[in-house]
């Protein structure tokens, strides 16, 4: 009996011995956990996708993100596509233009929502360019009523703002223009065409411009 008790005490005392030496362990796991969290920095959050991945345009101060596949032109061999952003198979979608680089002693009507044709620089009546009918093509414009005005940003500026409904020679060609005038920079941006699609990525077009 005697050494029945004494093995059981035995047993008993390695018991909780393991069982000390088993919270001991959990007790190092956590604080060594605990350490390491502390110690590894925070993740930082995945860089925002650009609403634009294509190529840049740049009029005098403004550089304006395209969408993949555009191409912007400066200037063109017989001039009717100075300016135009084209994409697939639209020759001119928008235009771009700084009026500082204007001909000297050229005639021209500077961007106004105040006049008819507001968005157009010249002083004869302008051709309703749409996906369909680009520069060269498109019939002359007859008429146009101001449906929207104000200002809308490019980019961290506020530019005057209008939007057009134009009526043509040709029925078919009838269209909306939209208008971004930056006086002070003297930079003019023209949607022509203009469809709520195309208006929002002209909108965030827009809004990823730059200045320097």
């Amino acid at each position: 009996m005697i050494d029945g008790v004494h093995r059981t005490g035995v047993r008993a005392a390695d018991e909780r011995g393991e069982l000390v030496s088993f919270r001991h362990l959990v007790l190092a796991v956590a604080v060594a956990l605990g350490a390491a969290a502390c110690s590894t920095p925070a993740e930082e959050p995945p860089p925002r996708p650009s609403p634009m991945n294509g190529p840049q345009a740049t009029v005098g101060s403004l550089r304006l993100p395209l969408p993949a596949g555009a191409t912007y032109t400066e200037r063109s061999q017989d001039g009717l596509l100075d300016g135009c952003v084209a994409e697939g198979t639209v020759l001119c979608e928008a235009r771009l233009l700084d009026l500082r680089k204007a001909e000297p002693g050229a005639p021209i009507n500077l961007p106004s929502t105040k006049r008819p044709f507001g968005w157009y620089t010249g002083t004869d009546l302008p051709t309703c360019i749409t996906p369909a009918s680009p520069p060269g093509k498109a019939a002359q414009a007859t008429g146009s009523t101001l449906l929207d005005s104000g200002f809308a940003p490019i980019g961290p500026k506020n530019a005057e703002y209008g939007r057009w409904k134009v009526t043509c020679e040709n029925s078919a060609q009838n269209n909306q223009v939209r208008m971004w005038w930056l006086p002070t920079s003297r930079i003019l941006v023209v949607q022509y065409g203009s469809f709520p699609g195309w208006d929002a990525k002209m909108d965030t077009m827009l809004a990823g411009a730059t200045f320097g």
